[in-house]
């Protein structure tokens, strides 16, 4: 008796193993699951973010580039002292800015273009001495107005201190640059 006995306990004792063993393991199962769809759509939505900054990084760098050379066309072509006195301090600035993108570009591992608005290069280049300062205000308001627009936007879609802190410092230089270029241009 006493070995059916063990025999009635052991059965017991499994059973009641077998059934916790089988509740937990689904509890597990569904918190698994349910941790994994949340994981896939944030690392989804993460790197559509990552993608998003990396492309308005590298507008706001061929925006830059494209100021430095104007800039450097400006002071060979103009003989302006405010115009080429604005092109000296655009192009200093550009190459402060450039370091600074370079700099959170490697942090960041994105690869910035060297590409540049040839086409609006080419344009000021080809105009005459007289017509060539304030053609060249002009397409630097532009330029200045663009790369504000686009730092403001990485500023506001991300969540990443590096690049808000960027579109600040840079912000604030741009805009003091561009009320210079538009009290010139009047």
């Amino acid at each position: 008796m006493i070995i059916n006995e063990n025999k009635k306990k052991y059965l017991i004792l499994s059973l009641i193993i077998t059934i916790s063993v089988a509740i937990i393991s689904c509890d597990f199962d569904n918190a698994e699951n349910e941790s994994y769809i949340y994981n896939n759509n944030a690392k989804t939505e993460r790197v559509k973010t990552n993608i998003e900054e990396a492309k308005v990084l590298s507008e706001i760098s061929i925006l830059n580039e494209t100021i430095i050379l104007l800039s450097q066309l400006s002071l060979e072509k103009s003989n302006v002292y405010t115009v080429k006195a604005i092109s000296n301090r655009l192009k200093k600035e550009s190459i402060e800015i450039k370091k600074h993108l370079n700099d959170l570009a490697k942090k960041k591992l994105i690869l910035l273009p060297n590409r540049l608005d040839k086409e609006g290069i080419n344009e000021l280049s080809k105009i005459d001495d007289t017509g060539f300062p304030k053609a060249y205000l002009i397409k630097v308001k532009e330029l200045l107005e663009s790369e504000i627009i686009q730092l403001e936007y990485l500023s506001a879609m991300t969540n990443d201190i590096d690049f808000k802190v960027l579109a600040v410092k840079i912000s604030v230089k741009l805009k003091y640059n561009l009320n210079q270029v538009n009290k010139t241009i009047k």
